[in-house]
C-alpha cells in the first residue's frame, strides 16, 4: 500500500490539473467532449470560477487533490451536492435524501496499482466524516471496467440505471458504509 494523502487543490496545483485534464486516456471517460485541449488560460479561468463558486456555496464543493507521501500529485477528485429533482437518465435523485456526486481520475501512469481503490476510500471516509451525506454515488462510464472495481471496492453498489451515454450511477448509502468502514 501507498502512503497517500487527500488535501484542497490549491493555486500551486493548476499545472497539475492542466497536465491531467489534457491526458486523453485518463479523461476519455470524464464526460468532456473527444479532443478537449485545456489551454493555460482555460485553467485559470476555471480556478477563478471555482474560487467563487466555492466562496457561493460555503465551501460545498471542493476540489481535492491525491498525493504520494512525497507530496507527487497523482490524482483528483471532486464532490458536490445532488439538488432535489435531479435526474440524469433513468437515475433520480431520492426526494429529501442529502445525496452527493463524487468520483476521483488518475494519471495514467499510477494505474493498476490499486492506488485508485485507495484513493476512493480516503475521500469516501472524508465525505461521510465531514458532511451529512446521505447518500454518495459515482456514474462510471460501461466502457472504463476497472473505474467499476475500484468503486465496488469502496463500498459502491451498481443500481443497473444508465445516467447517460454509457455512464451507469452506483450509489453508496451512509448504512452500508457505517457497516464497511467500521
Amino acid at each position: 500500500m501507498e502512503n497517500l494523502a487527500l488535501t484542497e487543490a490549491n493555486e500551486e496545483d493548476i499545472d497539475f490539473l492542466l497536465e491531467m485534464w489534457n491526458d486523453p486516456r485518463m479523461m476519455r471517460y470524464a464526460g468532456y467532449p473527444e479532443g478537449r485541449c485545456w489551454s493555460d488560460a482555460d485553467i485559470r479561468r476555471w480556478w477563478q470560477g471555482y474560487l467563487a463558486e466555492r466562496r457561493r456555496s460555503g465551501n460545498e464543493e471542493p476540489q481535492l487533490i491525491l498525493h504520494l507521501e512525497d507530496g507527487t500529485a497523482i490524482g483528483e477528485s471532486h464532490y458536490g451536492p445532488v439538488p432535489d429533482g435531479f435526474e440524469v437518465g433513468e437515475w433520480r435523485k431520492p426526494e429529501g435524501v442529502k445525496c452527493l456526486m463524487t468520483d476521483i481520475k488518475l494519471l495514467s501512469r499510477y494505474w493498476g496499482r490499486g492506488i485508485g481503490t485507495q484513493g476512493m476510500r480516503m475521500i469516501v471516509e472524508l465525505i461521510f466524516a465531514k458532511t451529512s451525506c446521505e447518500l454518495l454515488v459515482v456514474p462510471p462510464h460501461r466502457d472504463n471496467p476497472p473505474a467499476f472495481r475500484v468503486y465496488e471496492k469502496a463500498g459502491f453498489l451498481l443500481t443497473g440505471i444508465e445516467a447517460w451515454q454509457g455512464y451507469e450511477m452506483m450509489e453508496l448509502a451512509r448504512e452500508r458504509f457505517n457497516k464497511l468502514y467500521r
